[in-house]
This record gives structure tokens, sequence and C-alpha cells, in this order.
């Protein structure tokens, strides 16, 4: 039995081995979301959903903040940390307007 066993776990750890050497050589390949076309389109985004969040009179406070060292980055080309901070401002500007809708119904006091 013990016989059987071992060709067993020799075949598992080959296919393992191979299941690594293709995830080690197929991430670099993997194409880059972090191009200056993605930072602009993001920061268009953010830019919009903020100012829908502004009308609502619920912009959170860092939120143009975030869009501005975005395209500060965009403007010096480092676009991976201008599409990280993107999507971090237009998370926000999101996560403001769904406040705004689950609360619109509660008193506001800020408000009056």
């Amino acid at each position: 039995m013990n016989d059987k066993i071992k060709p067993f776990k020799k075949n598992i750890m080959n296919r393992f081995l191979i299941f690594l050497v293709l995830i080690i050589f197929i991430s670099p390949i993997q194409a880059s979301n972090d191009t200056e076309q993605s930072s602009k389109q993001y920061i268009s985004q953010a830019k919009k959903t903020y100012k829908q969040a502004l009308r609502l009179n619920n912009a959170w406070r860092d939120t143009s903040k975030i869009i501005k060292k975005a395209e500060k980055a965009h403007s010096k080309k480092n676009y991976k940390m201008s599409v990280e901070l993107a999507k971090k401002a237009l998370n926000q500007a999101k996560m403001a307007i769904e406040q705004y809708n689950k609360q619109k119904d509660s008193y506001r006091f800020l408000d009056n």
C-alpha cells in the first residue's frame, strides 16, 4: 500500500511545482492598468462623482485633496500613484453619495 502512495505524492508535487512556475511567469505578463489613459479616466470619474456629492451637500472632507494629489501625480507621470489615488477618491465620492441616500430621510442637524 505504501508503494501506491509514493507515486501519487510525487504526482501532486510535480503538479504543484508546475503550477507555481506558471504563476511566477504569468504574473509579470498581465497588463498593467496604470497607464496615462487609465489615470485620466479615473481622475475624470472621481471629479464627476465628487461633483454629484457636492450637489447633495454631502461631500467628504478629504476627497478633493486626494483628487488634487492624483492630478499632481499624473502631471509628474507617476501613473501608478495617480490611478491609486484617483480610485481612492472615486470610492470616497461614491460612498458619500451612498451615505446621503441612506440618510436622506433622517433629520440632519447641520443642514438647517
